[in-house]
């Protein structure tokens, strides 16, 4: 046995050199002097020639199954000047590490896209995640002819255990119903005191870039005045990308400067760009404090501005409702509208009267404005607003007061200026009746 345990030791001892790249120790200092068999300088240099026979138990054979190197990293075995003394060589370094390169740049990618309608210029653009799609809930044609227990087999209550967003559906198209050149501009009552003054208008109206349909732009501002801006100096602007067509809001931006009383924040900057229906991404400046984040919508989803627009273009019958939901910085909102029909009132604005607008000549609609999560759900502890707008019937569609209820209570806008539309379109079409 003691063959094999000294071919044993001299391969662990080549294996370590080899790995180490250092002299391994001499073959004769190995074998122990009274050992039956004892290795001298002349057999180890014939044992390392490449021309010996192969034999199992020599372990620096090449051809020998014991021997650690491959035909790649075969070490060359060479005698030095001192007898019975081996120096390994490895014929190759230790391999470099290679980089891998992903093919993307590490710069991250800003929260909100540069164009104006967020659209890449490469093939990387980030897409919506898929979703399963909305679940529609309709009555069952026809009568069934089961009744009672029977009738409550044969349809079951659905039950959603995705927890999938439902379906609305996308309100009618009331582009036609903003003229450029408009121009609102309203006094803010607040418990029957001047706080603020508060406009809109309609801009312009531009092509699409890269042959997309038109749009239309709007801009709003609101700030404190009177005895409010004693307290506090809030100064609100607002600028909205509407498609020129359906209504839809392709972008929005917001800047609010506040000063005075102690507030959270002094200058807040929110930008929204709509993916399509269904799909936003927002990014927030707050004092320098960026934050970015994306969100899914209901279909029917507009921005302040435009869901103004969409309540003055409602035609409706006393008695008819119609429903959005709007965006306001991060909060959800659903828009509830029942249509009161023509309504008289004595807190007629005086601008009506120089606007021939007669008291028969005016519509309410009384609104309920929610709080609500993605899937359409008031959130608890959430209070819902109401609110009630008059508007013009006579073919304008001029909203001539707004009124809201708060917490501290009720905010009445009126009417104090209107600039007509100064393009040369014909006179406005009538509105297409909600469904």
């Amino acid at each position: 046995m003691t063959p094999w345990i000294l071919a044993a030791k001299l391969f662990v001892t080549t294996a370590a050199g080899l790995a180490s790249g250092v002299d391994a120790p001499a073959t004769g200092e190995a074998a122990k002097p009274g050992s039956p068999v004892a290795p001298t300088a002349s057999s180890t240099a014939s044992t390392a020639s490449p021309a010996s026979t192969a034999s199992p138990a020599s372990p620096a054979s090449p051809a020998s199954p014991a021997s650690p190197a491959s035909p790649a990293t075969t070490a060359t075995t060479a005698t030095t000047s001192s007898p019975g003394t081996l120096s390994i060589t490895p014929k190759k370094g230790p391999r470099t590490p290679i980089e891998v390169t992903t093919g993307r740049s590490s710069e991250p990618r800003p929260a909100a896209p540069e164009a104006e309608l967020g659209l890449w210029p490469d093939d990387a653009s980030r897409l919506p995640r898929l979703e399963p799609p909305g679940v529609v809930r309709g009555p069952t044609p026809g009568r069934s002819p089961l009744l009672g227990w029977s009738g409550a087999l044969a349809e079951p209550s659905f039950v959603d255990r995705t927890h999938r967003v439902p379906w609305f559906p996308r309100p009618p198209s009331f582009g036609a119903t903003m003229r450029v050149g408009e121009h609102f501009k309203f006094d803010v009552y607040f418990g029957g005191n001047p706080t603020g003054i508060a406009e809109a208008s309609v801009v312009a109206r531009e092509p699409g870039p890269n042959g997309t349909p038109d749009r239309i732009r709007l801009e709003g501002s609101a700030r404190t005045s009177g005895v409010a801006a004693l307290l506090t100096t809030i100064v609100y602007d607002m600028a909205a990308i509407l498609d020129a067509e359906t209504g839809a809001p392709l972008q929005t931006g917001s800047i609010t400067k506040r000063e005075g009383m102690a507030t959270t924040y002094k200058r807040r900057e929110t930008v929204g760009t709509f993916f399509g229906r269904g799909f936003v991404e927002i990014t927030d400046d707050k004092d320098g404090k960026m934050t970015s984040a994306r969100k899914r919508l209901p279909s029917d989803t507009f921005d302040p501005l435009s869901v103004m627009a969409w309540v003055r273009s409602l035609d409706l019958e006393p008695g008819e409702k119609a429903k959005a939901h709007a965006l306001d910085g991060h909060a959800l909102l659903r828009v509830d509208i029942t249509a009161l029909g023509p309504t008289r009132t004595s807190a007629m604005p005086p601008l009506a009267a120089a606007l021939n607008i007669s008291q028969d000549q005016v519509v309410a609609y009384d609104g309920v404005i929610t709080r609500v999560d993605r899937f359409g759900a008031a959130i608890p502890g959430r209070k819902a607003y109401k609110m009630r707008v008059w508007v013009s019937s006579e073919g304008r569609r001029i909203p001539l007061m707004i009124e809201s209820d708060l917490w501290l209570g009720v905010v009445r806008l009126i009417l104090t200026q209107y600039d007509p539309p100064t393009d040369s379109a014909p006179s406005r079409a009538p509105a297409p009746k909600a469904n």
